[in-house]
């Protein structure tokens, strides 16, 4: 009888073994599938100078390049992992900071009223990323980003600009140099 007891225990983690030797595999794939989101932010300040024109209808500013080489931020961080890692991007903040103005510094930015941010890449459409209302500062533009817009494909694009369309308290131009101040949440998945 013990001789019986034994083998079967033998037998059952055999058994045991076998199934977890085969199962080892199909964890192995799975763990594969499984993409661990890691946040980073990506923070880029630029000084550039703008033609700056606003009236009371909505006026459409040239491109603003983002100046944003995603691979690279990825690679600082995480050397083993790429672009093809990115899982999500959002906008997290943007503004505009007033510098001078060819005029003297008489027009600021407080003859924006309002004003919408959109991004733009080749084989993209343009997508609105931010808006600004009831302006009144004479020195910032502080932009609320739109919820939960997803960026990841025209972050991956090398070739992404921004632009603004805005709407002015009255008609003014000249010619403007600010700090555009943008921050970016991205995922990757390891």
């Amino acid at each position: 009888m013990k001789k019986t007891i034994l083998n079967l225990t033998t037998v059952f983690f055999m058994v045991i073994a076998v199934i977890g030797v085969s199962s080892c595999s199909k964890t192995e794939d799975a763990v594969e599938d499984i993409t661990v989101p890691v946040p980073l932010s990506i923070n880029t300040n630029t000084e550039i100078e703008i033609p700056f024109a606003v009236s009371t209808e909505e006026v459409v500013f040239p491109d603003m390049p983002l100046n944003l080489d995603v691979e690279a931020k990825i690679k600082e961080k995480f050397p083993a992992l790429s672009i093809n890692n990115l899982k999500s991007a959002k906008l997290s903040s943007f503004s505009i900071d007033f510098l001078s103005s060819s005029n003297g510094d008489s027009i600021k930015l407080n003859k924006v009223l309002s004003a919408k941010l959109l991004i733009k890449a080749p084989d993209l459409s343009d997508k609105e990323i931010a808006t600004v209302e009831n302006n009144t500062s004479e020195t910032s533009l502080n932009f609320t980003p739109l919820a939960d817009v997803e960026l990841m494909d025209y972050l991956k694009s090398s070739n992404h600009s921004l632009y603004l369309k805005v709407k002015g308290t009255e008609a003014a131009a000249t010619q403007m140099k600010v700090r555009v101040n943008s921050a970016f949440t991205i995922q990757v998945g390891l």
